[in-house]
């Protein structure tokens, strides 16, 4: 079974939304069988302790913000070019911003298995109330828990976030005073979600 990595920094109002989405996939991860080696949340979340965490872990999931080369917590860049080698071998799942644009192929030449992520701006409605985006942004998590590579977790991504347009357009959520925001946000990311490296590559 593979040891997992969780970073989560909650270093303002939207990050703390996206670690409490990573705090509903822990309970995923450990019925899977797998081992969640390290999970620095908030102020545990430091350069210091991420690039540790990052040597030996299969996969690594981080949920917070992005640049187009950087993963970041308060103080700055947790994971770049500079450090993002010493997850060689390993997934990186990231659910920020950005980061998929850059720090994607330079973790793949850096020797990460695979990174999955966004290439643009990640977009939601504010505390999700109509239970849409969370599920559909974690779905490729899920697909990995579930022994699937990670061609099928980008498509799982994709398929699921197209799922919440036609919520929205179509479905229950047509009535939804979210409706216009929520089936653009969810169009937005679907065309956004980004796999470099491995798409055979699983847990």
């Amino acid at each position: 079974m593979a040891d997992f990595t969780l970073v989560r920094p909650a270093s303002d109002a939207v990050a703390l939304e996206l670690s409490g989405w990573c705090v509903n996939k822990k309970a995923s991860v450990l019925s899977s069988g797998h081992m969640i080696a390290n999970d620095l949340h908030a102020s545990a979340a430091t350069r210091s302790a991420v690039t540790a965490a990052l040597a030996g872990s299969r996969c690594v999931l981080f949920f917070g913000h992005g640049k187009d080369a950087e993963l970041l917590g308060s103080g700055g860049a947790l994971v770049d070019a500079a450090n993002i080698g010493s997850a060689s071998g390993a997934i990186v799942v990231a659910i920020a911003c950005l980061s998929s644009k850059v720090l994607g192929p330079n973790a793949v030449h850096a020797g990460v298995d695979g990174y999955l992520g966004f290439s643009e701006r990640l977009v939601w409605v504010s505390r999700d109330p109509d239970g849409q985006f969370e599920p559909a942004v974690t779905a490729g998590i899920d697909e990995l828990l579930s022994g699937n590579n990670l061609g099928d977790a980008e498509a799982a991504m994709e398929r699921e976030l197209n799922s919440v347009v036609q919520f929205y357009l179509n479905g229950a959520g047509k009535s939804s005073p979210n409706r216009a925001l929520g089936w653009l946000s969810a169009f937005w990311d679907a065309q956004h979600v980004r796999l470099d490296g491995n798409a055979g590559a699983t847990l």
